[in-house]
């Protein structure tokens, strides 16, 4: 009952007077949590380099275990704004991960994040994307609204195309 009263306070959720929930505004609730969650300060992220660029690395993703697609690699189909050119995922472990896909560990130059999440709710309802599993795309929008560079932007062009095909995706 108190985070329904808190969300009621932010304005984020309508309610019937102690009663049900009726409107979830789910924009503003995203925005909400990205000022309490960082992509990168939240779970352990690692970076590695796959040498022979991400074009073909997609379809040996399924030889990684339990893997999420996040971020802009993600999204890339939906609300593109420039090629991706950064692979971050979800895995349990990202070490075991790297070694099975032959990532190299890279301490600049990255062009895959591999992230232990910080809670388990990340791999709950993914979807597959082009032959990718992918996060919620909520949850997709959230960590581009905490990372770096354009992906602030590129989390902007997602939730207007959310907005847009709300009954695309939303369930």
């Amino acid at each position: 009952s108190r985070i329904l009263a808190f969300l009621d306070d932010e304005e984020l959720i309508r309610r019937e007077r102690r009663g049900p929930v009726i409107e979830v505004r789910w924009r503003k609730l995203i925005e909400r949590w990205a000022r309490d969650y960082s992509f990168l300060k939240f779970n352990r992220v690692v970076s590695y380099l796959e040498p022979r660029g991400l074009a073909n690395f997609p379809p040996r993703l399924a030889a990684a275990g339990r893997i999420a697609v996040t971020g802009s690699y993600a999204v890339s189909a939906i609300a593109p704004v420039a090629p991706a050119r950064l692979l971050a995922a979800y895995v349990e472990s990202p070490e075991e991960t790297a070694k099975r896909l032959g990532l190299i560990p890279a301490e600049s130059g990255a062009n895959v994040l591999l992230a232990e999440p910080y809670d388990a709710v990340v791999f709950e309802r993914m979807e597959d994307r082009d032959g990718i599993p992918c996060v919620a795309l909520s949850q997709a929008a959230v960590d581009l609204l905490t990372s770096p560079g354009r992906a602030p932007a590129e989390a902007q062009a997602l939730l207007d195309w959310m907005e847009a095909n709300e009954p695309a995706w939303r369930r």
